[in-house]
């Protein structure tokens, strides 16, 4: 009986630990440069994986420059915008 008490106290923790854990950081938007899983992530509809990250990102061009990233200029890269990190944020499932 001792077990079962036991088991059910920790699934019930570890249920509450995932919907109240700020150590992961605000949920994502879609917005532009946050983390994403996919491109039904992001509101551009455009994620691309880069080395260590994935993030949402849109097309550029030079006369369609990339938005900055909290004030850190972003380079079109082969007419992708190409930040050097995305925006920490937990996407959902």
């Amino acid at each position: 009986m001792r077990i079962l008490l036991a088991l059910a106290a920790l699934l019930a923790s570890g249920c509450a630990g995932d919907e109240t854990d700020v150590g992961k950081g605000p949920v994502c938007t879609g917005a532009l440069y946050d983390d994403c899983g996919s491109e039904h992530d992001c509101m551009s509809n455009d994620c691309r994986t880069y080395p260590g990250y994935n993030v949402c990102t849109q097309q550029c061009s030079a006369a369609v420059p990339c938005p900055d990233m909290d004030g850190v200029a972003v380079p079109c890269d082969g007419g992708i915008c190409h930040p050097a990190a995305h925006r920490a944020c937990r996407v959902l499932p």
